[in-house]
């Protein structure tokens, strides 16, 4: 992985730079947070349909999820030969473990409370602990004295393919879809862990941070099987 990062360095400034970017919408919209009254028709009409009030928790979690992914990726890409790959390692795992923890917790609360958590506070951590997951496997063959096994190359190849075809979806899904339609768009956004039901640049800010998540998750797992 270090080797291809550092072989093609216009391709690793553009990851970096796209990552500074998602990062840096993603401070924006955590120090402006959504207030009830933004959300757009189609937000409210899920929330009509499980009869839960409309609310900005799931917002703040998916994008403080972002916002730890796009450090960690950002630290790999600027050192990646002097990052420990004992310590990117032990990050991810423990972000997998936490990520996975919640997710757990909340699919117990969306069971057993007379009032069901919202998907949307349940898919991004899903997403997010598939993509953490997808980063460690990509790392598993790196060592401080070089490289040692490593993943597959047809594993990481097909989760390639399928954090390629998330980020067209949603590029696409977003670019279609209209603020009074849901239909089947809004579900696609919803079912991919991006939380975009909002009004104006509001969702297409939040499309930005999942669709550099999607493509530095790509980008990494092709550095990692490309010897």
């Amino acid at each position: 992985m270090v080797q291809f990062v550092q072989e093609y360095a216009a391709l690793r400034w553009a990851v970096v730079a796209a990552f500074v970017i998602a990062g840096a919408i993603v401070l924006v919209r955590l120090a402006a947070p959504v207030a009830d009254g933004v959300a757009s028709v189609v937000e409210r009409s899920w929330r009509q349909a499980d009869s839960t009030p409309v609310h900005s928790a799931g917002y703040h979690e998916s994008d403080a999820a972002h916002l730890i992914m796009c450090l960690l990726m950002l630290a790999m890409l600027v050192f990646p030969a002097r990052a420990s790959p004992s310590a990117v390692r032990g990050v991810l795992t423990a972000m997998v473990m936490v990520f996975a923890a919640l997710l757990v917790s909340r699919v117990l609360e969306w069971r057993n409370l007379p009032r069901p958590v919202p998907v949307d506070r349940l898919v991004p951590l899903g997403y997010h602990t598939v993509t953490a997951a997808a980063m460690l496997y990509a790392m598993s063959g790196h060592a401080m004295n070089g490289h040692d096994g490593g993943p597959g190359r047809i594993p990481a190849l097909a989760l390639t393919a399928l954090f390629v075809v998330d980020a067209s979806a949603v590029t696409v899904a977003v670019a279609r879809l209209s603020a009074d339609t849901p239909g089947h768009l809004g579900f696609l956004l919803r079912s991919s862990g991006c939380v975009v039901a909002l009004t104006g640049p509001r969702r297409r800010s939040a499309m930005v941070p999942h669709v550099v998540m999607d493509l530095g998750t790509a980008y990494m797992l092709i550095a990692a099987v490309s010897g």
